[in-house]
């Protein structure tokens, strides 16, 4: 075919049906790879092996980016594609070593809420290592797993009981459960712990066997590679160690912290995050008919923020606003934003150049370097 001429139809044809072809055996390719992760898994499992191979996975994309860059490709082609590929074979991976390890055999799981989000997830993977799941909701809806009216009845029944409730009425639940005293491991999945302070602090004075989970991720995730599930030590050893072995066979990242820096940590991760895009997205919201204009001339950084703030808004409301309003620690890290926000549009005002990329230089020091303190200097 002549580079100096157009294709033909028959040629555009040809190449078409020829792209069509790459096409089918790239999926078959990764059939193929997923194929030799499934002996993989089971060889781990027989033999112990952790599911994640840190230097065994950095081995494979940097080969993967040599050999793009050696064919003319970028090499960020080539680190994308490979860590698809890699998160859907650790997900596969997992889900094949939860099934089999049979975590929960023999034992009996309730979680109050379960027909919420990640009530619904948490009773899932329950049922998926082994569990046999009880869920008691005020809501209705269906579920797969036995309902049940009056859990203050029969929370002695249980081998685990998970408070997956809103933030609002998680302290009075656990208030609750410490004057029922159940046998049972306790724990709650909420995303803030200091409002359930009192609640936590009952039970472990009662001498139940407490601690406090965080996941990381929302309801819909596949596998749990490079997310992270925070456990709050409340002081009960033997709870805390029952906790993190139930998520064990994950490919989670499990991280220990005290009920005061898991709050002091939140409101950086989750009520900075959610503020800034919330205000992002409301901001644009005021723009009105600019809006469908904005979408077509984006650039690439707007559009990147646009998805996540979009996100962000479509989530829960009240639940983020419990995020907010819940955190003592949100006015400090809220003054913070406000503080440099002002600064920033002051030195354009004052068209002030130098104010504003040390701000910019800092924050790229500090944040490259996995430091969070942007706070430029003033000398």
């Amino acid at each position: 075919m002549s580079s100096d001429l157009p294709l033909t139809a028959g040629e555009l044809l040809e190449l078409r049906q020829r792209l069509d072809k790459i096409d089918s055996g790239i999926v078959d390719l990764i059939a193929e790879r997923q194929a030799v992760v499934t002996t993989i898994a089971s060889h781990k499992l027989k033999t112990g092996l952790p599911l994640r191979h840190y230097e065994r996975e950095r081995e494979v994309i940097e080969r993967g980016m040599a050999r793009a860059q050696a064919r003319g490709l970028p090499a960020a082609v080539a680190r994308d594609v490979l860590e698809t590929l890699i998160h859907h074979s650790l997900s596969k991976q997992e889900t094949h070593k939860l099934v089999q390890s049979e975590h929960g055999q023999g034992q009996r799981a309730l979680v109050i809420g379960g027909l919420g989000r990640m009530g619904i997830w948490m009773s899932r993977y329950l049922d998926m290592v082994g569990y046999a799941v009880d869920v008691a909701d005020p809501s209705t809806g269906d579920t797969p797993f036995g309902r049940v009216d009056d859990w203050e009845a029969v929370a002695d029944d249980y081998d685990l009981i998970v408070v997956a409730v809103p933030l609002r009425p998680s302290n009075d639940i656990l208030l609750r459960l410490a004057t029922l005293r159940p046998k049972s491991l306790v724990f709650d999945i909420a995303s803030l712990k200091s409002p359930m302070r009192e609640g936590l602090d009952a039970l472990r004075a009662s001498g139940c066997r407490v601690c406090s989970v965080h996941p990381m991720f929302g309801p819909d995730e596949i596998g749990l590679s490079g997310r992270h599930i925070l456990f709050v030590d409340m002081g009960h050893a033997e709870a805390l160690r029952e906790a993190r072995e139930l998520f064990a066979h994950t490919a989670a990242d499990c991280v220990e912290l005290s009920l005061e820096d898991h709050d002091e940590v939140m409101a950086w991760v989750l009520g900075l995050s959610h503020l800034v895009n919330i205000a992002f997205a409301s901001t644009l919201a005021q723009s009105g008919e600019a809006v469908p204009l904005l979408r077509k001339i984006s650039s690439s950084t707007f559009n990147a923020q646009l998805a996540v703030a979009t996100q962000v808004v479509s989530e829960n409301p009240h639940l983020y606003y419990e995020i907010q309003q819940g955190n003592d620690k949100t006015a400090e890290v809220t003054e913070h934003f406000r503080k440099v926000l002002d600064e920033l549009v002051s030195a354009v005002a004052a068209e002030d150049e130098s104010v504003f990329t040390r701000y910019m230089g800092a924050a790229k020091q500090r944040l490259t370097s996995g430091e969070t303190d942007t706070r430029p200097s003033r000398s």
